[in-house]
């Protein structure tokens, strides 16, 4: 596929739409004047939209009733949500709860829905205090209780001048969020010692990131981020093992590792979730080192070495993911990025320099049968910031645009294997402008 950049005059007016657009979505200044007077609602689709892919970007947030019909903005519309960087954005079960995480800052806001774009904050609970972070992560995990996490990897040397490089010391920190009460209580430990299984901490192995936990019965398991420490080199080399974080819940006790070395790379995701259970309960997740693109099996707190579910294999192609959504009766879809194919602009760096990424597409898995459908979706995607999509009445629902053109709400029947979907709403956005999901 070949991109062809816009002139210097078109990409100033895309700018130009994309400061207009971006000036012109609601503010939440005056949510408490609006949102109290009318009921909270329930059931309808939430959409969460970005203005901006680098450090500094807006997240805002509007309810829509019907997605398979009209036209979408966020030209004049839109809750604009509290974020330094783009928010972390989670809903209760019946969408009547939004919970978003300020990235960089620690705070976590509790709001009501109360139809279109008028929402509530209800109340803001600021982690960093008790977690000494400001720079944590969360995920809700069941509509109860949410984890708000972080882990640090120190190099310990010794030897008599204390140049010889001896483990990591790898600290988690780690709170249970009760989202009634908006608050810990109890349930948080600021400095969570793990230790890695054998020798691997003395061999360079180390955790540097944590994410996308869910419970199973009376266990934590935190997808990783895993890197070995090249003692010749003095740099990090990729790892040739995948890591699993588990530990008591909810007493955040006897914090252990699991491994294997089927397959290598990242469980943790990015800001989409990597890890499902299945209908007899077992662990789905989804390992992803920048080339192959894996789904492995854990059970009982172990991983099944006779399963392997290859996404990059089935596909035919180097393949990489962060994350993916599970429909049902072993179906799924992987956004995926397209290793190796020609590179599209995306957005801006800080420093005013572009920045680039191969196109992504979306591919209907099927575990039970090893199978793999390459949907037909729109060319020019960028699916990095992708948070969140939902399966309502048999059918998988994301949103799609092009960078800095509009694009479509898809509908696919997650019972069909046909690739191609049904076409929805009309979505709008401008330059440096994405959807990132679907509550």
């Amino acid at each position: 596929m070949k991109i062809k950049f816009r002139n210097l005059k078109s990409t100033l007016l895309s700018g130009a739409f994309a400061i207009a657009l971006l000036s012109s979505c609601s503010s939440n200044d005056n949510d408490g004047d609006v949102a109290p007077t009318l009921p909270e609602v329930k059931k309808d689709f939430q959409l969460a939209f970005a203005s901006g892919s680098g450090l500094i970007s807006g997240t805002y947030l509007q309810g829509i009733s019907d997605l398979s019909q009209g036209e979408i903005s966020y030209s004049g519309k839109g809750f604009s949500m509290t974020s330094s960087r783009t928010a972390r954005v989670f809903t209760s079960s019946d969408g009547s709860l939004v919970y978003s995480l300020n990235y960089t800052i620690g705070t976590i806001d509790k709001l009501t829905y109360h139809g279109g774009d008028n929402y509530k904050t209800v109340t803001t609970f600021d982690a960093s205090i008790p977690l000494g972070i400001k720079a944590v992560r969360f995920t809700k995990m069941t509509d109860k209780v949410g984890s708000v996490h972080s882990i640090t990897s120190v190099k310990v040397f010794g030897g008599t001048n204390n140049t010889d490089f001896l483990k990591h010391k790898i600290t988690a920190s780690i709170g249970l969020l009760d989202l009634e009460a908006m608050n810990f209580g109890s349930n948080f430990k600021k400095d969570i010692d793990v230790a890695l299984p054998g020798t691997m901490a003395s061999e360079g192995y180390f955790i540097d990131r944590i994410d996308c936990p869910v419970i199973s019965g009376n266990k934590l398991y935190y997808g990783t981020s895993v890197s070995k420490f090249n003692t010749t080199t003095g740099v990090n080399d990729p790892t040739d093992k995948t890591f699993t974080l588990v530990l008591d819940y909810p007493g955040l006790t006897n914090a252990t590792v699991i491994s294997t070395s089927q397959v290598k790379g990242a469980t943790n995701g990015y800001r989409t979730p990597t890890q499902h259970f299945n209908e007899t309960g077992e662990i789905m997740q989804m390992v992803s080192n920048g080339k192959e693109l894996n789904i492995v099996k854990i059970i009982n707190g172990k991983y099944d070495e006779s399963y392997k579910y290859s996404v990059s294999g089935l596909l035919g192609r180097e393949a990489s993911s962060n994350g993916w959504f599970y429909a049902g009766n072993g179906i799924g879809y992987i956004p995926y990025e397209k290793i190796g194919d020609e590179k599209i602009q995306i957005g801006v760096k800080p420093s005013g320099e572009p920045s680039y990424s191969a196109s992504w597409g979306l591919a209907r898995i099927d575990l039970n049968n090893n199978t793999i459908v390459d949907l037909n979706v729109p060319k020019g995607l960028w699916l990095t910031q992708y948070q969140h999509s939902v399966v309502r009445n048999g059918k998988f629902y994301i949103a799609l645009t092009p960078v800095g053109i509009q694009g479509n709400i898809y509908m696919f029947d997650v019972n069909s294997a046909n690739p191609n979907g049904t076409v929805g709403a009309k979505v709008t956005a401008g330059a440096d402008q994405f959807y990132i999901g679907i509550f």
